[in-house]
C-alpha cells in the first residue's frame, strides 16, 4: 500500500483508539462530562468557553469533526511525510517519537497558559499526564498501523512493497 493510504489507515485506527481512551478518561474522571475529550481537541482554545464543554449538538458535532480531521487526516499525513526522518528502526518507535513531538506542542501551550494566564502548573499536571499517555498511545497505533499496511518501514526503504 502506498504511504498516503498507509498513513490514513493507521490514522483512522489510531483515532478510534484515541477516542476510546479519551472517553474512558472522561468516564473515570468526569462522569458523563466530555471535558477531557473537548479540551484535547483544542477547540476549547479556538472557539472559547462554549466548546470547552460541548453541551449543544452543534458544539459536539464541531468538536468531533475537528477531532477526526486533525487526528485521522492531518496528523497521519504529516507522519507519512516524514516518518523516514524520525530516529528508530520500527514504526512503533517512530510513532512514539511522533506522539511525543505532538505532545510537546501541547505542553508549550499549557506552559504558555501557566506563564501568562495565571494558571498553576500543579493544577495542569493530571491533564498533562493524560495527554502524554494519549499521544504516546496514538503514536504507537499510528506507527504500527502504518508499518502493517505499508508492508515496509518507509517508502524510501529498499524492501519490496509486495
Amino acid at each position: 500500500m502506498d504511504p498516503v493510504r498507509s498513513s490514513l489507515g493507521g490514522g483512522i485506527a489510531a483515532t478510534v483508539v484515541l477516542l476510546a481512551l479519551l472517553l474512558m478518561f472522561d468516564v473515570l474522571l468526569a462522569g458523563t462530562d466530555l471535558f477531557v475529550f473537548a479540551t484535547f481537541t483544542s477547540l476549547c482554545a479556538v472557539g472559547g468557553p462554549p466548546y470547552c464543554r460541548p453541551q449543544t449538538l452543534t458544539a459536539t458535532l464541531l468538536t468531533l469533526t475537528w477531532f477526526v480531521l486533525l487526528f485521522a487526516v492531518a496528523w497521519p499525513l504529516l507522519f507519512g511525510g516524514f516518518t523516514w526522518g524520525l530516529p528508530g528502526e520500527s514504526g512503533l518507535t517512530h510513532g512514539v517519537i511522533y506522539g511525543l513531538i505532538l505532545w510537546s506542542g501541547y505542553l508549550v501551550i499549557v506552559l504558555f497558559a501557566v506563564g501568562f494566564g495565571g494558571e498553576s502548573l500543579r493544577s495542569n499536571l493530571p491533564f498533562l499526564g493524560i495527554t502524554l499517555l494519549s499521544y504516546v498511545v496514538y503514536g504507537l497505533v499510528l506507527g504500527g498501523g502504518y508499518d502493517y499496511l505499508a508492508h515496509h518501514r518507509t517508502f524510501l526503504s529498499e524492501e519490496s512493497t509486495a
